[in-house]
């Protein structure tokens, strides 16, 4: 009946979507792959025990996808630091 007033997000995933989402916009390449391995973690624990509802899963579903593809070449050694380092 007061199906408007259900939130269509889960605040636990988004708490750590949002930590991941901060960390990569930061450049802090180890703690966004931990924050992505976590939101994976707990996602499939949540959808295992029935919390998630069918539009959560499809949004975190596609949240953990993009995410994964834009992390695949997310390491160290993309950094260009040479560039200003001959200055010094």
């Amino acid at each position: 009946m007061f199906s408007f007033f259900k939130k269509e997000t889960h605040s636990e995933l988004e708490q750590i979507l949002t930590r991941l989402h901060l960390n990569a916009s930061n450049n802090y390449r180890d703690a966004t792959k931990e924050d992505l391995e976590e939101l994976k973690k707990r996602y499939a624990e949540l959808m295992d025990a029935g919390k998630l509802n069918e539009k959560q899963i499809e949004h975190y579903r596609i949240k953990i996808t993009e995410y994964t593809g834009k992390l695949q070449n997310f390491s160290h050694k993309t950094q260009n630091v040479g560039k200003y380092s001959e200055k010094i």
